[in-house]
């Protein structure tokens, strides 16, 4: 069996060490060979179950968790020869590139999140080349919905998740398994309501259903194919003093402030994946195999797990103020990087080996 100093040590070369987070600069940090970092890499499942021990750890007394599910693109623009790219639309430059399409589980509180499981979803061109059955989103967060639930069975898990899994099955299956969902929906979506259909912008034209004054909120029961589900309009003012509509769906009772303040609390996984990107090197990994790009994601994750580890242990705002404090500890000579490398972890004093 792993031990937890073994585990980490590729986690924490990702926190501690600067520039891209290739295997050569990581081993030029430790004055080590990229081929020593890349053995150094330990199996995604070893790094998922330690972020899983972290989130039972710091989460074991709370009575509300958050299960929150997205995916991001993990960009590799500049190689077709790496497994399971494949083709994808990036919204934020208006272009397909080549790249992995990521979807996360997290764990919140509310305050702070653990990644606890990921996987792929794969492009059409590769379904359709390979013959296999991949999973699709649906799948996934069956998968993730279940763990969470099994990993904390005396909290109540609420799911989170964005417009793109408001679909029927996946709602379907929540009112079948009763799971606590909230999600965004779309405003062109139809709906029964009082006997009539109507899209969900249609309601703003009913007489008192658009929230007006100090009312920031309005939730309706209505039925969505055949699923009696709860509807929140909620109105958002932005710093301009703009206002806007937005629509979230839940199959749960409770008031509208509620359903507001929960479904604010999935923008942690934004922030999950603005920071393992831009400070833990998520997307510089540049093996063309799938294992090792799966097994460096998982170790950046754990990283991304310890700095919340860390976080909350220093009284931290955020995560990347805990990533700056340990690479203060570390600006030492090259020669004495690695010893330090071989004990740091032990700061963590995590409950379990």
């Amino acid at each position: 069996m792993l031990n937890v100093s073994t585990i980490l040590k590729y986690p924490m070369l990702t926190i501690l060490s600067t520039g891209k987070k290739s295997f050569e600069n990581l081993g030029r940090f430790i004055n080590k060979s990229g081929d020593t970092i890349s053995r150094m890499l330990q199996p995604a499942s070893a790094s998922f179950n330690q972020a899983q021990k972290i989130s039972t750890s710091l989460f074991k007394d709370k009575k509300k968790l958050f299960c929150i599910i997205d995916d991001t693109l993990i960009k590799k623009i500049y190689s077709r020869l790496m497994q399971g790219s494949g083709m994808f639309f990036d919204t934020k430059i208006g272009r397909r590139i080549t790249a992995f399409r990521l979807i996360l589980c997290m764990v919140s509180d509310g305050k702070f999140s653990i990644p606890i499981d990921c996987g792929y979803l794969f492009a059409k061109e590769l379904i359709d080349l390979i013959d296999c059955n991949f999973l699709n989103k649906e799948d996934f967060t069956k998968i993730f919905v279940g763990k969470t639930i099994s990993l904390f069975p005396h909290s109540k898990i609420i799911f989170l998740a964005d417009g793109l899994y408001a679909t029927v099955k996946l709602l379907t299956w929540c009112k079948d398994k009763n799971i606590s969902a909230e999600m965004r929906m779309h405003s062109n979506r139809i709906i029964e309501f009082r006997g009539k259909k109507t899209s969900l912008k249609g309601l703003l034209e009913i007489p008192g259903m658009r929230p007006k004054g100090r009312k920031m909120a309005r939730t309706i029961t209505a039925k969505w194919h055949g699923m009696e589900l709860e509807i929140t309009i909620v109105r958002r003012i932005d710093k301009h003093g703009d206002e806007s509509i937005v629509f979230q769906v839940a199959t749960y009772k409770v008031s509208p402030s509620e359903h507001v303040r929960n479904y604010k609390n999935r923008w942690p996984i934004e922030e999950t994946f603005r920071t393992s990107k831009q400070y833990l090197g998520l997307q510089e990994c540049f093996s063309r195999k799938l294992k090792k790009q799966h097994d460096h994601v998982a170790a950046v994750f754990l990283a991304y797990a310890l700095a919340q580890y860390d976080m909350k242990k220093y009284k931290f705002d955020t995560p990347e103020e805990a990533i700056k404090r340990l690479k203060a500890k570390i600006a030492l000579p090259e020669h004495e990087r690695l010893a330090r490398v071989d004990r740091i972890f032990q700061q963590f004093n995590l409950p379990y080996a």
